[in-house]
């Protein structure tokens, strides 16, 4: 149900920003429309790459293993093990939510995919190592992944609570 509401969240905010487009007249409709263009060029084929490397995932992977290891059974060491995951995998949002929404499919809990895609999103090390050492510096990155590196357990804990209501 939450993805026909976000879906129409986002139909309703294209529209709009169409209608704004239109509006202002000119080239903006035209421009929109050849910027749209080369992105979905450009993503596209990296989204069908994430989405069928996630099929073969959870092809490969064993249910069993999924259920033993972050399954919604396997507590704190479950989001530990959830957030050491998310933190190694490499690539961007088309391969890390869809990892987790494979996972979650063949027996994964949802306290460990939150903290899994958590501990993806704030601490991911090929993007630390490439991109934030390099340009925010050792010190900074320290800093803020010493800030951030229990979040990812807690939210998992968090969401783990919720779900108890």
């Amino acid at each position: 149900m939450s993805i026909i509401i976000a879906s129409a969240l986002l139909y309703g905010a294209v529209l709009a920003l169409g209608w704004l487009a239109f509006r202002r007249g000119g080239d903006a409709v035209p421009e929109a429309w050849r910027i749209a263009w080369e992105q979905g060029l450009s993503v596209a084929p990296r989204i069908m790459l994430a989405v069928i490397g996630a099929g073969f995932i959870a092809a490969l992977v064993p249910p069993e293993w999924v259920a033993t290891f972050v399954g919604r059974d396997t507590g704190f060491m479950g989001l530990l093990l959830a957030s050491l995951i998310g933190a190694l995998t490499p690539g961007g949002p088309m391969l890390a939510f869809a990892v987790g929404g494979a996972a979650m499919e063949v027996g994964a809990g949802t306290p460990q995919m939150m903290a899994f895609v958590s501990a993806w999103s704030l601490y991911n090390l090929n993007r630390v190592l490439v991109w934030e050492v390099p340009i925010m510096g050792h010190r900074s990155t320290l800093q803020r992944f010493v800030i951030a590196l229990p979040l990812p357990v807690l939210i998992g804990l968090a969401v783990g609570q919720i779900a108890i209501l």
